[in-house]
């Protein structure tokens, strides 16, 4: 029975995992999950420390896929300003992309909404269009990383809490 309910709650996890595809709060609504599984739980495999440091690991992967993106436009040559226009951009894009391929068109929105956003503010602040494609090119690239970061945290906890009932 253990087996079942960790498989079952495997199973929950890596559908909201997807949500972190499409720039939703994933991993945020696993750790809702795991908090309902902690209460209702009787015999306590999911226990509220768990969840404290389950916490932990879905604020390291938000912390990494904003460093990255961050960091990313900086290593191309992006201003402050400009960077701030890759995230507003890659908000804007996973939004407006949301709608398209069944909900899988927010991934290329987020990323060409980085890379726009980055390089209309680079335009505006009057740099040249080579100097403002290589800054957008690195807040394409920071925010690609970040997503896989943010999403291998959200795997993190889907592994670590099917242990729970496993072993």
């Amino acid at each position: 029975m253990s087996l079942i309910l960790g498989l079952l709650l495997g199973a929950v996890l890596f559908c909201l995992l997807w949500l972190n595809l499409l720039s939703l709060p994933g991993n945020w609504l696993m750790l809702a999950v795991l908090c309902l599984a902690a209460a209702i739980d009787p015999q306590g495999r999911i226990a509220w420390g768990f969840v404290g440091r389950m916490a932990l690991v879905a604020l390291a992967g938000e912390i990494f896929e904003l460093g990255a993106q961050l960091m990313g436009g900086k290593r191309g040559g992006a201003s402050r300003a400009g960077n701030i226009g890759g995230i507003v951009g890659s908000i804007a894009g996973a939004i407006l992309g949301a709608p398209f391929g069944f909900g899988l068109g927010s991934i290329a929105g987020a990323l060409l909404g980085a890379w726009l956003g980055c390089y209309a503010v680079e335009r505006l602040r009057a740099e040249s269009s080579r100097r403002a494609a290589q800054a957008a090119w690195g807040a394409f690239w920071g925010r690609s990383l970040g997503l896989v970061g943010k999403t291998a945290a959200g795997a993190a906890i889907i592994v670590l809490s099917v242990s729970q009932f496993v072993s």
